[in-house]
């Protein structure tokens, strides 16, 4: 995947990867704002996924660049909270792009800058795990990076996909044997799930057939917010909760930069809800739409520094590129390594 020299800049491309804990989006992008791509992947998550280096690798030889590849920059779930993980990371990247210039980063942080294209910010990340990303500058001078979250789901990442996917399973649970007020959420919430009314057999059974389960559990949140949307007061109760979670990791952010007022904005699944995204419009003001998504993140992180002119009429080309892409994996896509369980 190593680059070549001697092409202009509108005909060389960059790659973007975004990785996540259910799903992996890569493109590539032209000097002049071509889109080739997105393909996805499953997740990649080393904290979870036994074969995400096979995934990985996998996936991207199975999409090579499209022409004269200037720069890659990955965003990777895990990267930077385990030196042992890290490590392997980015001695895969440099193996798979050779003397190719490439920057790996957390994904969180490819979301931020896609979310702000530069500028300062709290960028709140909502997907299968939740983190708060945050940078601004030093009175002093210089750059203030910091995150919130980001845990993961043994003792984290509140107000996630995930986080609401356990917590409407317990509920149902409750549901099923009495323990809970609302006995028609299991039904509303797991008859769909289960092709069929609820049953306990029936569910330890689903659950513990999933290849991966902490994707299915956050899959769960989607149904949850139709339910909200509908009326089902459960489900509701559940997004209104995380919403006010999710709140927290800005307010932390802010108060540990000292910066009340800094802008914050979103990305991942679970902001694309209106019942979250309106509560936490209450709690912490209106946000500032993404300039980008996280994938345009990692594109635009690799085309700036490529030296790309990646000015207004570019970033709206791939935005609009990325925006209207499928959202889900490609007819075409090769097979990648079975998961494990």
């Amino acid at each position: 995947m190593k680059g070549r020299a001697g092409a202009s800049q509108t005909d060389q491309w960059v790659l973007g990867l975004d990785g996540g804990g259910s799903k992996t989006a890569l493109a590539y992008v032209s000097g002049a704002g071509e889109v080739v791509g997105p393909f996805y992947a499953p997740g990649i998550n080393p904290f979870d996924r036994p074969d995400w280096e096979a995934v990985m690798r996998a996936f991207l030889s199975a999409h090579p660049a499209p022409g004269p590849l200037a720069r890659a920059s990955l965003g990777l779930p895990g990267y930077g909270e385990s030196p042992a993980f890290s490590a392997r990371q980015t001695g895969v990247c440099a193996d798979l792009f050779g003397n190719c210039p490439h920057s790996v980063m957390n994904d969180v942080e490819a979301a931020f800058v896609g979310a702000f294209a530069g500028g300062p910010g709290v960028l709140l990340l909502a997907g299968t795990g939740s983190m708060a990303w945050a940078e601004d500058c030093s009175p002093q001078g210089g750059a203030r990076q910091l995150r919130a979250g980001g845990w993961g789901e043994g003792f984290g990442d509140e107000g996630s996909a995930y986080w609401i996917g356990r917590r409407a399973l317990g509920l149902a649970s409750q549901s099923l044997d009495g323990r809970h007020a609302d006995a028609d959420f299991a039904q509303a919430l797991l008859t769909p799930v289960l092709d069929g009314p609820p049953t306990q057999p029936e569910l330890l059974m689903w659950y513990h057939g999933q290849a991966h389960v902490r994707s299915a559990v956050a899959t769960l949140a989607r149904s949850v917010d139709h339910l909200a949307e509908d009326g089902q007061p459960t489900a509701r109760t559940i997004l209104l909760e995380a919403a006010e979670l999710l709140a927290q990791h800005v307010s932390a952010a802010r108060q540990q930069l000292g910066t009340p007022d800094l802008p914050w904005s979103y990305a991942g699944s679970v902001l694309s809800s209106r019942t979250v995204l309106g509560a936490l419009t209450t709690l912490l003001g209106p946000p500032q739409p993404p300039a980008l998504s996280p994938l345009g993140g990692a594109v635009f992180h690799a085309a700036t520094r490529a030296g790309f002119d990646t000015g207004t009429p570019w970033r709206k080309r791939v935005r609009a590129a990325l925006l209207h892409s499928p959202s889900a994996t490609p007819p075409s896509t090769p097979p990648l390594p079975q998961e494990q369980a």
